[in-house]
């Protein structure tokens, strides 16, 4: 692969329950989780039970629950490809990072690469789309490196400390994330995937600061 880190991506197992939800019961977590984070314990392992679950043999999945593994670091977060339509060949796609890793863009950057390979190379699909909080400035801007282009701005759209944010809705296809893939492929030769993100424009200050 172009994008040369040691982070792998494998299926999500039952045996990754109680570290799946340990990451999602944090409230530093369900921040940046699009929808109503007000959610109890019981509530976040049945819906991760849920995402775990897979479908019949016969049944082609409407959704693929990976893992961000990684031998030095350890698991990094879980990568959701939900409403899959095989037919259109296109996806919708969440991240979730742990809290060890949340505020680390390299660590957002590898998942959101390994994700699209995934998605592209081997479930042959065509678009993928994302939406991600105003304020997450870390994940739209690794999202924009990775060719992907902003569609729509849904207005204050969600509440966080008071405060209504706007979410941003993106999208990208498959030939505009190899050519993402060949132009970044190319300045790796002479600098790292490390390099690049450090080289991109500052996070905004977080929201309230």
């Amino acid at each position: 692969m172009p994008f040369k880190t040691d982070a792998i991506i494998r299926r999500a197992e039952r045996d990754d329950l109680d570290t799946v939800v340990g990451w999602m019961s944090e409230p530093d977590f369900q921040y940046f989780l699009y929808g109503d984070p007000a959610q109890s314990p019981r509530q976040i392992r049945e819906r991760i039970v849920s995402m775990l679950g897979r479908a019949p043999g016969q049944t082609m999945p409407g959704g693929v629950q990976l893992l961000i593994d990684s031998p030095s670091l350890g698991p990094v977060g879980l990568v959701a490809l939900q409403n899959i339509s095989w037919r259109n060949r296109s996806c919708s796609l969440d991240i979730y990072i742990g809290r060890a890793h949340l505020r680390s863009r390299l660590v957002t950057a590898v998942a959101v690469l390994r994700a699209l390979e995934y998605a592209f190379d081997e479930l042959n699909l065509h678009r993928v789309g994302a939406f991600i909080y105003a304020f997450n400035t870390a994940s739209w801007r690794i999202f924009e490196m990775a060719g992907a282009k902003r569609e729509l701005v849904l207005r204050r759209q969600v509440l966080r400390d008071g405060v209504l944010h706007d979410v941003y809705g993106y999208g990208v296809l498959r030939e505009e994330f190899d050519e993402a893939r060949r132009v970044r492929s190319r300045l790796v030769e002479s600098a790292s995937l490390e390099a690049m993100v450090a080289a991109l424009p500052p996070d905004d200050p977080e929201p309230g600061a």
